[in-house]
């Protein structure tokens, strides 16, 4: 079994396009309608080649986090804070040292997803 992607319904897809490509580096792929009210915006991580899909349903509830949460590995734990807060990004865990040396650090996107980034010690 593998992973084929993560799944995010958001309320704006426009805003969740533009967090994801200029902040988080993503790139679109492409974009579908499959009824009335409906749109999936395909995107994909040059670096790893995940792929995420944003789900915007006009007749959907309000679905903030809906429990996902997305982990990103960094080089430099504090350049990834510089750049999320030159962005406005809300940043819920400051970075910290956890065993073994990792760095952690915890974001959100503009549909409350919380974002995890990792520095991992050599």
């Amino acid at each position: 079994m593998k992973m084929k992607s993560v799944v995010i319904r958001t309320r704006d897809i426009a805003k969740s396009i533009e967090f994801y490509e200029k902040i988080m580096g993503f790139t679109f792929d492409s974009m579908i309608s499959p009824s009335p009210g409906k749109q999936i915006a395909f995107l994909v991580d040059p670096q790893s080649c995940g792929k995420l899909e944003l789900l915007y349903n006009e007749a959907g509830k309000a679905n903030a986090a809906g429990g996902v949460s997305i982990t990103f590995n960094v080089d430099q734990i504090g350049e990834a804070e510089k750049h999320l807060l030159a962005n406005g990004v809300r940043i819920v865990s400051s970075p910290k040292t956890i065993k073994g040396g990792k760095k952690i650090m915890t974001a959100v996107d503009p549909n409350g997803v919380e974002l995890d980034f990792i520095e991992e010690k050599d």
